[in-house]
Protein backbone atom coordinates (compact mmCIF):
# COMPACT_ATOMS: atom_id res chain seq x y z
CA UNK A 1 0.00 0.00 0.00
CA UNK A 2 1.13 3.41 -1.16
CA UNK A 3 2.53 5.84 2.09
CA UNK A 4 2.18 9.12 3.06
CA UNK A 5 5.08 10.75 5.23
CA UNK A 6 4.79 13.78 7.03
CA UNK A 7 7.55 15.70 8.51
CA UNK A 8 6.53 18.40 10.32
CA UNK A 9 5.00 20.39 13.42
CA UNK A 10 3.63 18.51 16.71
CA UNK A 11 1.79 20.89 19.38
CA UNK A 12 -0.32 21.73 22.12
CA UNK A 13 -3.11 23.75 20.97
CA UNK A 14 -4.27 26.57 23.61
CA UNK A 15 -7.76 27.63 21.83
CA UNK A 16 -9.61 30.82 23.05
CA UNK A 17 -13.26 31.68 22.29
CA UNK A 18 -13.74 35.20 21.49
CA UNK A 19 -16.62 37.71 20.20
CA UNK A 20 -14.22 38.96 17.58
CA UNK A 21 -10.72 38.42 16.70
CA UNK A 22 -8.28 41.62 18.89
CA UNK A 23 -6.77 44.33 17.10
CA UNK A 24 -3.40 45.80 17.49
CA UNK A 25 -4.04 46.86 21.68
CA UNK A 26 -7.17 45.91 22.25
CA UNK A 27 -7.86 43.96 25.53
CA UNK A 28 -10.70 41.10 25.30
CA UNK A 29 -12.38 38.87 27.80
CA UNK A 30 -12.40 35.23 26.67
CA UNK A 31 -15.54 32.92 26.82
CA UNK A 32 -13.57 29.45 26.88
CA UNK A 33 -10.16 27.94 26.66
CA UNK A 34 -9.24 24.76 25.67
CA UNK A 35 -6.46 22.24 24.91
CA UNK A 36 -6.38 20.18 21.76
CA UNK A 37 -3.94 18.24 19.63
CA UNK A 38 -2.50 20.46 16.79
CA UNK A 39 0.46 21.79 14.61
CA UNK A 40 0.24 21.61 11.03
CA UNK A 41 2.51 18.30 10.70
CA UNK A 42 0.59 16.55 13.03
CA UNK A 43 -2.59 17.88 11.46
CA UNK A 44 -2.03 16.89 8.41
CA UNK A 45 -0.81 13.36 9.58
CA UNK A 46 -4.12 12.64 11.45
CA UNK A 47 -6.33 14.23 8.25
CA UNK A 48 -4.70 11.30 6.04
CA UNK A 49 -4.82 8.76 8.97
CA UNK A 50 -8.37 9.53 9.64
CA UNK A 51 -9.53 9.28 5.87
CA UNK A 52 -7.67 6.03 5.23
CA UNK A 53 -4.01 6.83 4.36
CA UNK A 54 -0.89 4.61 5.53
CA UNK A 55 0.34 7.66 7.35
CA UNK A 56 4.19 7.96 9.05
CA UNK A 57 5.27 10.96 10.98
CA UNK A 58 8.79 12.20 12.09
CA UNK A 59 8.33 14.59 14.58
CA UNK A 60 9.32 15.98 17.73
CA UNK A 61 7.83 17.04 20.69
CA UNK A 62 9.19 17.46 24.60
CA UNK A 63 9.32 14.80 26.95
CA UNK A 64 6.70 16.50 29.06
CA UNK A 65 2.83 15.70 29.61
CA UNK A 66 1.74 17.51 26.22
CA UNK A 67 4.23 15.92 24.65
CA UNK A 68 2.74 12.27 25.81
CA UNK A 69 -0.34 13.40 25.02
CA UNK A 70 0.08 13.81 21.94
CA UNK A 71 1.96 11.26 21.14
CA UNK A 72 -0.52 9.03 22.03
CA UNK A 73 -3.27 10.66 20.33
CA UNK A 74 -1.61 10.65 17.15
CA UNK A 75 -0.84 6.56 17.47
CA UNK A 76 -4.68 6.29 18.42
CA UNK A 77 -5.63 7.85 15.33
CA UNK A 78 -3.41 5.04 13.40
CA UNK A 79 -0.30 7.44 12.25
CA UNK A 80 2.78 5.76 12.59
CA UNK A 81 4.36 7.52 15.45
CA UNK A 82 8.22 5.52 15.04
CA UNK A 83 9.57 8.50 13.54
CA UNK A 84 9.00 11.08 16.76
CA UNK A 85 10.97 11.89 19.51
CA UNK A 86 10.10 13.13 22.70
CA UNK A 87 13.09 15.19 24.11
CA UNK A 88 14.49 15.64 27.33
CA UNK A 89 15.41 19.16 26.61
CA UNK A 90 12.93 21.00 25.20
CA UNK A 91 8.92 21.75 25.79
CA UNK A 92 6.42 20.48 23.25
CA UNK A 93 5.02 23.28 20.79
CA UNK A 94 2.29 25.21 21.60
CA UNK A 95 -0.15 27.34 19.62
CA UNK A 96 -2.44 30.52 20.94
CA UNK A 97 -5.76 30.60 19.02
CA UNK A 98 -8.00 32.96 19.06
CA UNK A 99 -11.41 32.22 17.28
CA UNK A 100 -14.35 34.42 16.75
CA UNK A 101 -18.27 34.00 16.80
CA UNK A 102 -18.06 34.17 13.10
CA UNK A 103 -15.19 30.81 13.24
CA UNK A 104 -12.40 33.74 11.93
CA UNK A 105 -8.87 32.40 14.28
CA UNK A 106 -5.48 33.91 14.46
CA UNK A 107 -2.70 31.82 15.85
CA UNK A 108 0.32 32.38 17.20
CA UNK A 109 2.86 29.68 17.67
CA UNK A 110 5.73 28.74 20.00
CA UNK A 111 7.92 26.39 18.34
CA UNK A 112 9.32 24.65 21.55
CA UNK A 113 10.76 20.83 20.73
CA UNK A 114 9.88 21.33 16.85
CA UNK A 115 12.90 23.84 16.44
CA UNK A 116 14.98 20.91 17.58
CA UNK A 117 13.85 18.39 14.31
CA UNK A 118 17.25 18.29 12.68
CA UNK A 119 18.62 16.65 9.49
CA UNK A 120 20.09 13.90 12.05
CA UNK A 121 17.03 12.90 13.30
CA UNK A 122 15.75 12.51 9.61
CA UNK A 123 18.95 10.45 8.79
CA UNK A 124 18.02 8.23 11.94
CA UNK A 125 14.16 7.22 10.13
CA UNK A 126 15.06 7.28 6.44
CA UNK A 127 13.87 4.08 6.78
CA UNK A 128 10.22 5.07 7.30
CA UNK A 129 10.58 7.29 3.53
CA UNK A 130 10.48 3.73 1.73
CA UNK A 131 7.21 3.10 -0.09
CA UNK A 132 6.15 6.54 0.33
CA UNK A 133 4.89 8.31 -2.54
CA UNK A 134 3.97 11.23 -0.94
CA UNK A 135 5.67 13.27 1.39
CA UNK A 136 4.17 16.38 3.49
CA UNK A 137 6.19 19.73 4.86
CA UNK A 138 5.15 23.04 6.34
CA UNK A 139 7.10 25.69 7.39
CA UNK A 140 6.68 25.13 11.66
CA UNK A 141 9.76 23.30 11.93
CA UNK A 142 13.26 24.27 11.34
CA UNK A 143 14.12 25.77 7.47
CA UNK A 144 17.26 23.64 6.93
CA UNK A 145 15.23 20.28 7.96
CA UNK A 146 12.32 20.91 5.36
CA UNK A 147 15.31 21.92 2.49
CA UNK A 148 17.00 18.71 3.06
CA UNK A 149 13.67 16.25 2.75
CA UNK A 150 12.21 18.30 -0.27
CA UNK A 151 15.71 17.44 -1.68
CA UNK A 152 16.10 13.98 -0.51
CA UNK A 153 12.45 12.69 -1.23
CA UNK A 154 12.94 14.82 -5.06
CA UNK A 155 15.78 12.28 -5.31
CA UNK A 156 14.20 9.08 -3.96
CA UNK A 157 11.33 9.88 -6.72
CA UNK A 158 8.63 10.98 -3.91
CA UNK A 159 6.48 13.99 -4.50
CA UNK A 160 6.79 16.69 -2.15
CA UNK A 161 3.20 18.43 -0.79
CA UNK A 162 4.52 21.71 0.92
CA UNK A 163 2.08 23.65 2.70
CA UNK A 164 4.12 27.29 3.10
CA UNK A 165 2.82 28.46 6.33
CA UNK A 166 4.30 30.56 8.25
CA UNK A 167 5.08 31.81 5.09
CA UNK A 168 9.12 32.80 4.64
CA UNK A 169 11.29 33.36 2.34
CA UNK A 170 12.54 29.98 0.98
CA UNK A 171 15.63 29.30 -1.08
CA UNK A 172 15.68 29.12 -4.43
CA UNK A 173 16.69 25.49 -4.81
CA UNK A 174 13.77 24.49 -2.88
CA UNK A 175 11.16 24.85 -5.73
CA UNK A 176 12.74 22.39 -8.04
CA UNK A 177 12.11 19.84 -5.70
CA UNK A 178 8.06 20.71 -5.25
CA UNK A 179 5.91 18.43 -6.57
CA UNK A 180 2.48 20.57 -4.71
CA UNK A 181 2.80 23.36 -3.10
CA UNK A 182 -0.55 24.44 -1.32
CA UNK A 183 -0.58 28.28 -0.27
CA UNK A 184 -3.15 30.47 1.16
CA UNK A 185 -3.84 33.80 -0.17
CA UNK A 186 -1.48 35.84 2.38
CA UNK A 187 1.53 32.91 2.10
CA UNK A 188 1.12 33.16 -1.81
CA UNK A 189 1.48 36.46 -1.80
CA UNK A 190 4.78 36.69 0.61
CA UNK A 191 6.03 34.14 -1.49
CA UNK A 192 5.95 36.01 -4.62
CA UNK A 193 5.83 39.63 -3.35
CA UNK A 194 2.90 40.33 -5.84
CA UNK A 195 -0.63 41.61 -4.45
CA UNK A 196 -3.77 39.02 -4.90
CA UNK A 197 -6.47 40.92 -5.86
CA UNK A 198 -8.59 39.09 -8.23
CA UNK A 199 -8.24 36.77 -10.66
CA UNK A 200 -5.38 37.86 -13.34
CA UNK A 201 -3.06 38.43 -10.14
CA UNK A 202 -3.71 34.87 -8.60
CA UNK A 203 -2.84 33.70 -12.25
CA UNK A 204 0.27 35.74 -12.44
CA UNK A 205 1.46 34.97 -8.84
CA UNK A 206 0.58 30.97 -9.39
CA UNK A 207 2.64 31.48 -12.81
CA UNK A 208 5.77 32.89 -10.71
CA UNK A 209 6.12 29.94 -8.30
CA UNK A 210 5.66 27.58 -11.93
CA UNK A 211 8.57 29.42 -13.48
CA UNK A 212 10.60 28.73 -10.52
CA UNK A 213 10.08 24.83 -11.11
CA UNK A 214 6.71 23.86 -8.61
CA UNK A 215 4.78 21.54 -10.60
CA UNK A 216 1.69 22.61 -9.23
CA UNK A 217 0.11 25.17 -7.36
CA UNK A 218 -3.45 24.97 -5.29
CA UNK A 219 -4.29 28.16 -3.29
CA UNK A 220 -6.67 27.76 -0.75
CA UNK A 221 -9.04 30.81 -1.03
CA UNK A 222 -11.24 30.02 2.36
CA UNK A 223 -15.09 30.41 1.93
CA UNK A 224 -14.07 31.11 -2.13
CA UNK A 225 -12.54 27.81 -2.42
CA UNK A 226 -9.44 27.00 -3.88
CA UNK A 227 -7.37 27.58 -7.87
CA UNK A 228 -5.22 24.59 -8.94
CA UNK A 229 -2.64 26.07 -11.84
CA UNK A 230 -0.40 24.05 -13.25
CA UNK A 231 1.28 24.02 -16.82
CA UNK A 232 -2.27 21.70 -18.51
CA UNK A 233 -4.74 23.47 -16.09
CA UNK A 234 -6.01 27.00 -15.14
CA UNK A 235 -9.27 25.82 -12.50
CA UNK A 236 -11.10 27.23 -9.62
CA UNK A 237 -12.60 24.90 -7.46
CA UNK A 238 -15.70 26.64 -5.46
CA UNK A 239 -16.20 25.94 -1.62
CA UNK A 240 -19.30 23.80 -0.02
CA UNK A 241 -21.17 26.33 1.55
CA UNK A 242 -21.89 25.61 5.20
CA UNK A 243 -21.85 27.11 8.61
CA UNK A 244 -18.37 28.03 9.88
CA UNK A 245 -18.21 27.26 13.67
CA UNK A 246 -13.98 26.91 13.46
CA UNK A 247 -11.87 27.36 10.19
CA UNK A 248 -8.91 25.78 12.87
CA UNK A 249 -7.21 23.04 10.80
CA UNK A 250 -9.17 23.50 7.68
CA UNK A 251 -6.26 23.76 5.75
CA UNK A 252 -4.41 20.63 6.99
CA UNK A 253 -7.62 18.57 6.69
CA UNK A 254 -7.56 20.11 2.72
CA UNK A 255 -3.48 18.79 2.46
CA UNK A 256 -4.31 15.77 4.38
CA UNK A 257 -6.83 14.61 2.36
CA UNK A 258 -5.44 15.78 -1.36
CA UNK A 259 -2.73 14.01 -0.01
CA UNK A 260 -4.41 10.45 0.82
CA UNK A 261 -6.84 10.42 -2.62
CA UNK A 262 -3.46 11.06 -4.70
CA UNK A 263 -1.59 8.25 -2.99
CA UNK A 264 -4.11 6.40 -3.62
CA UNK A 265 -3.81 7.15 -7.21
CA UNK A 266 -6.86 9.75 -8.66
CA UNK A 267 -6.56 12.50 -10.55
CA UNK A 268 -5.63 15.77 -8.89
CA UNK A 269 -9.16 17.01 -9.85
CA UNK A 270 -10.76 14.19 -7.80
CA UNK A 271 -8.51 14.80 -4.93
CA UNK A 272 -9.17 18.96 -4.61
CA UNK A 273 -13.14 17.83 -4.88
CA UNK A 274 -13.12 15.70 -2.29
CA UNK A 275 -10.41 17.48 -0.09
CA UNK A 276 -13.25 20.94 -0.57
CA UNK A 277 -15.78 18.32 1.20
CA UNK A 278 -13.40 17.19 3.70
CA UNK A 279 -12.14 20.74 5.01
CA UNK A 280 -16.10 21.44 4.77
CA UNK A 281 -17.02 19.31 7.68
CA UNK A 282 -13.95 20.66 9.67
CA UNK A 283 -15.07 23.67 9.90
CA UNK A 284 -18.33 23.24 11.06
CA UNK A 285 -16.80 21.76 14.60
CA UNK A 286 -14.77 23.27 17.23
CA UNK A 287 -10.40 21.83 17.55
CA UNK A 288 -8.21 21.12 15.40
CA UNK A 289 -7.46 17.49 14.86
CA UNK A 290 -10.59 16.47 16.74
CA UNK A 291 -12.65 18.32 13.99
CA UNK A 292 -11.13 16.30 11.71
CA UNK A 293 -13.98 13.69 9.59
CA UNK A 294 -12.82 10.33 8.82
CA UNK A 295 -13.73 8.33 5.49
CA UNK A 296 -17.33 7.20 5.98
CA UNK A 297 -18.39 10.87 7.28
CA UNK A 298 -17.00 12.50 4.01
CA UNK A 299 -18.63 9.85 2.15
CA UNK A 300 -22.01 10.17 3.52
CA UNK A 301 -21.75 14.09 3.12
CA UNK A 302 -20.94 14.23 -0.30
CA UNK A 303 -23.65 11.83 -0.92
CA UNK A 304 -26.44 13.87 0.92
CA UNK A 305 -24.85 17.64 -0.53
CA UNK A 306 -25.20 15.80 -4.20
CA UNK A 307 -28.48 14.57 -2.90
CA UNK A 308 -27.98 11.05 -4.25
Amino acid sequence: MSKVIVVGSINMDIILRVDHIPSIGETIIAKTCKKSGGGKGANQAVASAKLGGNVCMIGRAGNDENGKILYNDLKKYGVNVEGIVLDDYAQTGSAYINVSDKGENNIIILQGANNRLSISQIKKYEYLFDDANYCLLQLEIPIATVEYVAEYCYKRGIKVILNPAPAITLSENIYHYIYLIVPNETELSLLTRKTITDKESLIEASRFLLNKGVKNVITTLGEKGSFLMNNEITKYYPSIKVHAVDTTAAGDTFIGALATLLSENKSIDESIIYATYASAIAVTREGAQVSIPDRDKVNKFIKEYRGV
